[in-house]
């Protein structure tokens, strides 16, 4: 479990980074890859903000056809797309570019009281926001 929180924030610094370099397209496929791992975290809060996040800067994309991550998951358009970013973006890839940014990680994600609240910091947003994003998600998929 700790490596999956820690390859979860892995992905999101990364996310955060490209945001941060107004690189969307890259941000988005990495959101997509830190929404799985949320999804298998058992974390649908943090999996909804990643795909809000990509659908609020690309309305048409892919997982717009789904109501959530993990409807998508067993389908096999969104397994190719993942299996795609997964070989584009694959963990040692990763690691090597959070070192290039000059992020170090260690053991952040044990300071936290969730791993939810670890990933609300990481996106610069609150637990209660990412619960709002969530119900939005479950109330009405269309309004993404």
């Amino acid at each position: 479990m700790d490596s999956n929180i820690k390859l979860l924030g892995l992905y999101l610094h990364l996310a955060q980074a490209a945001e941060m370099r107004q690189q969307l397209h890259v941000r988005d496929k990495l959101f997509i890859i830190a929404g799985m791992i949320a999804v298998r975290l058992e974390l649908p809060t943090v999996a909804a903000f990643c795909r809000h996040e990509v659908l609020s800067h690309n309305r048409q994309h892919l997982i717009g056809r789904w109501q959530d991550l993990s409807t998508a998951l067993p389908e096999d358009d969104f397994d190719s797309l993942l299996k795609q970013l997964q070989r584009r973006f694959p963990q040692e890839k990763a690691e090597q570019m959070l070192v290039t940014l000059g992020i170090e990680m260690g053991q952040e994600w044990k300071t936290y009281y969730s791993t939810e609240e670890y990933a609300a910091s990481l996106l610069n947003t609150t637990v209660d926001q990412l619960q709002e994003i969530y119900q939005q998600e479950q109330a009405d998929p269309a309004a993404d």
